[in-house]
């Protein structure tokens, strides 16, 4: 399997500028939506994900938006959550301090504890009342704003089906539309999803200001291995939606390597197995013993699959990764490695093309800093979700940022 996503991979990486020639939109640099959102946004959004409050580090990184995870704003019995007044306060700290706020609603799971469940259709107005408190009440603070993350992907959009999913969207889309005023609204595609969610979005592309894309080519599969996929898939976005694209989402990891077998086995003796074929002929006692992070995650969202579908996703799947706390052979773009110099080359690299594109109004890095630890598997040691930062664990500048710094640069 290895060999053949190498060849996959180089046949993609040769063909690349063939399919960004067949996906381009000639007529981009004249989308009059483009100039109308650019001006509600104050010209090329540059922004990056979770950041800290050390204020002038951000703005002497360039950087003018902060995206973030807006809070569902109510408790159980519908009075306003404390967690959403303090989000509101903390964000208009941002905006005092001359950072604009790129909010996104929350997932779907949030609505259905809450008692609105998208696929009930009385649970319209409700999910619909609650886009319109947004936008009113976060008039000043939130400049932008996404509907939910990445639909598609299981974790973010279980119980959901991709169809209902869209409809989620869009519903919140058509309900913040006619009231906007000055902010810009919108979805983004992330995984698999961008193959196909934007085609079931299209009665509601008219109540879109943009459509983003999330992209880590390099990270978490195999086969992409061209960093000039990324001005691909954007022109595929633009070609298919007609809208304008903010890159909402992307980033290199900047460390990681494989381990060799030696190394997996010791982890799998960790939970009290010899190898992987022992492990999958008792694939449900071994998800017990793994880290509780990603064992609730795997129990609560694939509980409906067969014994071996779970353990082709433990590994064979995106969790092989976390298991082994690891970036797999081949994980990578050509010509640049998962470390601190490796990750500032991409930001390098990659920034100035994207600018370049004429539909692009904004694209925002994933992430400020570095994490103690992955929050999909709970493990401090694995590099899928700790080592995105532009600031290390104690806030000091990586290369990375300097590579921001200088792409943000107008």
């Amino acid at each position: 399997m290895t060999v053949l996503f190498k060849i996959i991979g180089f046949l993609l990486a040769i063909l690349t500028p063939l399919l960004s020639t067949i996906t381009w939109d000639p007529l981009a640099g004249f989308d009059k939506e483009v100039p109308v959102a650019e001006e509600k946004i104050g010209g090329f959004m540059k922004g990056v994900c979770h950041l800290d409050p050390d204020y002038e580090l951000i703005k002497e990184g360039n950087i003018e938006w902060f995206r973030d995870d807006i809070p569902f704003p109510y408790n159980t019995d519908g009075t306003v959550s404390e967690h959403y007044k303090n989000w509101k306060k903390e964000s208009q700290e941002y905006v005092n301090n001359g950072i604009r706020i790129f909010g996104v609603t929350p997932y779907p799971d949030d609505y259905i504890a809450y008692g609105l469940d998208p696929r009930d259709p009385a649970s319209r107005k409700g999910i619909q009342d609650i886009a319109r408190f947004y936008v009113e009440d976060l008039k000043g603070i939130v400049g932008a704003f996404q509907i939910t993350n990445e639909m598609g992907i299981d974790r973010f959009t279980l119980p959901l089906t991709l169809d209902e999913a869209a409809d989620f969207i869009g519903m919140q889309l058509e309900a913040m539309y006619p009231i906007r005023g000055d902010i810009i609204i919108g979805y983004n595609l992330g995984g698999l999803s961008v193959a196909q969610l934007p085609f079931k979005m299209t009665e509601y592309h008219q109540y879109c200001d943009y459509v983003g894309l999330d992209m880590y080519l390099g990270c978490f599969e195999p086969v992409l291995k061209n960093p000039d996929q990324f001005i691909t898939l954007l022109n595929f976005v633009r070609r298919v939606t007609g809208k304008p694209v903010i890159l909402c989402e992307f980033g290199y990891i900047g460390y990681g390597e494989p381990k060799t077998e030696e190394e997996k086995i010791a982890i799998l003796q960790k939970y009290g197995y010899n190898s992987e074929e022992e492990a999958r002929a008792n694939i449900d006692d071994f998800i017990s013993k793994l880290p509780e992070d990603m064992r609730e995650e795997i129990i609560e969202d694939y509980s409906d699959r067969t014994p071996e579908e779970r353990a082709d996703l433990i590994f064979n799947g995106e969790y092989s990764n976390h298991l082994y706390c690891e970036l797999a052979e081949g994980m990578g773009l050509y010509g640049f490695e998962h470390t601190p110099e490796g990750q500032a080359d991409f930001f390098e690299y990659v920034i100035p093309k994207v600018r370049k594109l004429d539909y692009v109004i904004g694209m925002c890095v994933y992430c400020w800093a570095d994490s103690d630890s992955c929050y999909v598997c709970g493990q401090s040691d694995c590099p899928v979700e700790t080592g995105w930062g532009l600031v290390d664990g104690k806030g000091e500048p990586k290369p990375a940022y300097y590579a921001v710094q200088k792409g943000f640069a107008d």
